[in-house]
């Protein structure tokens, strides 16, 4: 499964940055990047890092996280374009709303791409071998 994020953040302050994803747990999901300057023009965002993390609740220690990743090898970092891959492995004991952020580090500032409520559902198919 592959989630379309359409990110603006050379006027990150402008834009409302929120947004929910549901996925399913124990399986492999993809968020799909696509970094856009505040004309809807591509960004090159080589050179960049790109960081995801899911925690319980804000205060939570990075440590702590749920799933914490630094990215810095991008699908198509000219046209702007990363994934961040979630593995089965990663997703397999997690069920229910957590909070997710998507910052990344461009031209050495931090800006937030993505955030809000992260739901891993159930699997109606149980038998997955």
């Amino acid at each position: 499964m592959k989630l379309f994020t359409y990110v603006t953040y050379k006027k990150l302050y402008e834009v409302d940055v929120k947004q929910d994803i549901v996925l399913r747990a124990k399986n492999t999901n993809i968020i799909d990047l696509y970094c856009l300057d505040e004309n809807d023009v591509v960004v090159d965002i080589t050179g960049s890092e790109i960081y995801f993390m899911i925690k319980d609740i804000p205060s939570q220690d990075d440590a702590s996280a749920k799933i914490n990743k630094k990215i810095t090898s991008f699908t198509d970092p000219t046209n702007g374009n990363t994934e961040i891959e979630l593995t089965s492995a990663e997703t397999a004991s997690l069920l229910g709303n957590y909070i997710y952020q998507i910052k990344i580090k461009y031209n050495s500032k931090f800006y937030t791409l993505s955030e809000g409520n992260i739901c891993f559902t159930q699997s109606i198919i149980s038998k997955e071998s």
